[in-house]
């Protein structure tokens, strides 16, 4: 069976948590949030291991470890292609954020010492490596485009909402997956971009057969009453 081991189970703020992401099996890192490579460290998972790194959107929380990752990668060595993932436009955002880190030359070198492989998603079924995976477009701000994921694993269909309001590209997430990684930030000042425990409690009831497993989780939630739904702490593997 699969399994997900959360580096961080936060939203935006962190309250009492760390940024929201997750290794799947060991291979596939979603989001590389700030915290992203000690974690990994601490949970025992080498950064060379890793084939491909997923981003739902550009905002610091879920990006901002890019730059010390690639340099562990440039520490230690990768012998394999390394796929990268995200949004159009994801190689400059990336590119833009070296430029304002003050350390262009890690790009640089990277180029030539490391077989990295982007992949702009299109919303087709498309491959990062030997992992299958789908984009689907959904709705957080208005500024930003962002998309939740489809990874075909050991033959079952595992979802990642991203950040996301409820909006119709995740009803095709939770609709289509066998278990849905899902975001509840909890209260937020309007206007909506995040999922509150009670958006939660809906979708739930639409999707009884999908698991729901919470992340990107504010502080005092009342998550009372949901079915067949983890919440995972920092640091915990879930088998999903």
């Amino acid at each position: 069976m699969a399994t997900a081991t959360f580096l961080g189970t936060g939203n935006f703020l962190a309250p009492g948590r760390y940024w929201n992401s997750f290794v799947l099996d060991g291979r596939v890192l979603v989001e590389p949030a700030p915290t992203a490579l000690p974690h990994l460290r601490r949970c025992g998972i080498p950064a060379e291991d890793l084939e491909s790194v997923f981003i739902s959107h550009f905002h610091p929380d879920h990006t901002f470890g890019w730059p010390f990752l690639l340099l562990e990668l440039l520490r230690v060595g990768h012998d394999r292609p390394l796929h990268v993932v995200g949004p159009p436009g994801v190689r400059a955002f990336l590119g833009d954020m070296l430029q304002l880190a003050a350390i262009p030359d890690i790009a640089q070198a990277a180029d030539a010492l490391l077989d990295l492989r982007v992949v702009e998603v299109d919303g087709t079924p498309q491959q990062a490596g030997p992992l299958r995976f789908r984009a689907v477009e959904v709705d957080h701000v208005d500024h930003l485009r962002c998309f939740g994921y489809l990874f075909d694993v050991d033959g079952r269909t595992v979802g990642y909402s991203g950040d996301c309001r409820p909006c119709a590209g995740l009803d095709e997430l939770a609709g289509t997956a066998d278990v849905l990684v899902l975001e509840c930030n909890g209260a937020h000042p309007p206007p909506k971009v995040h999922h509150d425990p009670d958006d939660v409690r809906a979708l739930r009831r639409r999707f009884p057969r999908t698991r729901f497993v919470l992340t990107h989780l504010g502080s005092d939630l009342d998550l009372s009453g949901l079915a067949d739904t983890a919440v995972p702490d920092d640091f915990d593997v879930v088998e999903l």
